[in-house]
This record gives C-alpha cells, structure tokens and sequence, in this order.
C-alpha cells in the first residue's frame, strides 16, 4: 500500500462528470461556455465540499480523463474515506453544476514511500 504525504494515507480515485448528455450541456450553457470551465469549476466544487464536510488536509490532483469523465486522484486516511463513503451514499455532494461523482477506488499501482 501507498504511504501518502501524510501519515497513513492511502490514494484514491474519484471519477466526476456532467450527470446529463453533451446536447443537454449545449442545451443548457450554450456555444459560448466551454465545457472545460464547467468541469474545472466542479472540480473545485468537490474540493471545497470535502475540505468543509470531512478534512481540509486532503490533497488533490487531476489524475486523468477518459472522454468527459475526469479522474482526481485523492489521499486521505481510512476514516476520511469512510466519511466520504457515507456523505456519497447519503447523496450529501451537491454540484454547483450537475454534476456527479460516477466513481470511487483504491489507486491499484501503490507502493510504500
């Protein structure tokens, strides 16, 4: 397992993305919005939730994206992540956006320091 910055962490992976088509997107915000501001505000959005509902010692970081689903890569303890299971199961993410949280996993390729 992956030691984190701080002490006993583990990484994981969020997946977040736009909870409606790419026509409703452009439906809704229009030609002159890129999707990528929407995406980036979202991101930050899910950053300040969890810094104010569970620890604000929780690092991010954009991991990846594949198609509109982007990847953050997110170290946090075992109680933090029990936390952030419970306030996911309760519905308590609210998106500024419309945005949803699509997925959660342990990151597979950890290692020690």
């Amino acid at each position: 397992m992956i030691k984190g910055q701080r002490n006993n962490t583990l990484i994981y992976l969020i997946d977040i993305a736009y909870k409606y088509s790419m026509n409703s997107f452009y439906e809704f915000y229009g030609d002159n919005i890129p999707y990528s501001l929407i995406e980036q505000e979202s991101y930050v959005d899910l950053k300040q939730m969890m810094h104010e509902m569970i620890e604000e010692k929780i690092k991010f970081r954009k991991y990846g994206r594949e198609g509109k689903t982007l990847t953050l890569k997110v170290e946090m303890t075992i109680e933090e992540k029990e936390k952030f299971i419970y306030l996911l199961e309760k519905n308590k993410f609210k998106f500024l956006h419309d945005y949803v949280i699509k997925d959660f996993k342990l990151l597979k390729e950890q290692q020690d320091g």
